[in-house]
């Protein structure tokens, strides 16, 4: 198994990092881009206001999906920009807040790319960037980028050894059988601690061993309460904090107190019921939510802004680089 050489000083000296993630608490976070109730992404002036303002109230990142294709058997789902092209333009709207993907598609995407482009992006938003990395489940991809699927997870270890290994050094030596470089090649610019917290997607086709190792936190799928304890009980047994995060959809209701109703990923609740939530959330040891706020008959407007006055304030961004 390949290992990549975590230096987790550094990525904690990070913005993006320490400004989301500290060990035994919980920050929060917004999924983009944001839509209408048919799924219709908004303007892009509206998606710079609401970021902006989303940072002002206190939430720590603004995270983006990577879907390289559309098919119609997806039905009406929320729109797809290119990620690093969107949060770069993000980026230039925002100051702190930091900027991540969920994730990108790395078995799908070539690792000098991705090593160029978040590296770019990295410098531009002033060290903001989180990588997720996953391997695809969209089964239709796979045969459009010539990958047989037996082989995602090498391929996944293989993609995060050499992204490393690009931002490590302007002549890296890579792994694998398709990349050859001559003459010392390799990036112009690197990124300012050469290197970017990366977090696995799922298990990513690997073993919990294997991402504790060689990731520099979690990236994880809402599940049952008791279940996700156990997992982050196992997750948090190591020698260094890694931070633990998942997304969760939230229907905010606008009377304040109403219980819980199930969603799709998530649910339908009041801001007193959501406080709760969270804090059991943080007890468990979960570092950061990332909401993706759903309704039918609130404005996001209002969602943030009662969010940010009623919630955020228990779980504001890290301003301090303490090491934890």
């Amino acid at each position: 198994m390949f290992k990549g050489g975590i230096n987790i000083s550094t990525i904690q000296a990070h913005n993006g990092f320490h400004y989301a993630f500290k060990s035994q608490r919980l920050t929060l976070g917004l999924m983009m881009p944001f839509d209408d109730s048919t799924h219709e992404a908004l303007s892009f002036s509206k998606q710079a206001t609401l970021a902006n303002y989303a940072e002002s109230l206190g939430f720590a990142s603004l995270f983006v999906r990577d879907s390289p294709l559309y098919s119609p058997e997806l039905g009406n789902i929320t729109t797809n920009y290119d990620p690093f092209v969107f949060l770069a333009y993000i980026s230039s709207k925002t100051s702190n807040i930091a900027l991540g993907t969920a994730s990108i598609v790395a078995t799908l995407r070539h690792p000098i790319h991705i090593a160029k482009a978040t590296t770019s992006l990295d410098l531009i938003s002033n060290d903001r960037l989180l990588l997720g990395m996953a391997t695809g489940d969209r089964q239709f991809e796979f045969p459009a980028f010539n990958i047989d699927k037996k082989d995602l997870s090498e391929l996944f270890q293989t993609t995060i050894y050499n992204v490393r290994a690009l931002w490590k050094t302007h002549s890296p030596t890579m792994i694998g059988d398709d990349i050859q470089l001559y003459d010392e090649a390799g990036l112009q610019t690197l990124p300012n601690h050469k290197q970017i917290p990366m977090f696995a997607t799922g298990y990513a086709k690997q073993n919990m061993d294997w991402i504790k190792s060689n990731m520099d936190g979690w990236l994880f799928y809402p599940q049952a309460f008791q279940e996700q304890k156990a997992l982050l009980k196992k997750w948090h047994d190591q020698d260094v904090f890694k931070p633990f995060m998942h997304p969760l959809a939230i229907d905010l209701s606008s009377n304040p107190n109403e219980l819980v109703t199930p969603i799709k990923g998530g649910y339908r609740l009041g801001s007193k019921t959501l406080l709760n939530i969270l804090k059991a959330y943080e007890r468990i040891g979960t570092n950061h939510i990332i909401l993706n706020l759903k309704s039918t008959d609130r404005s996001y407007e209002s969602m943030l802004s009662e969010i940010g006055s009623e919630i955020i304030p228990s779980f504001p961004p890290h301003l301090s680089k303490e090491v934890n």
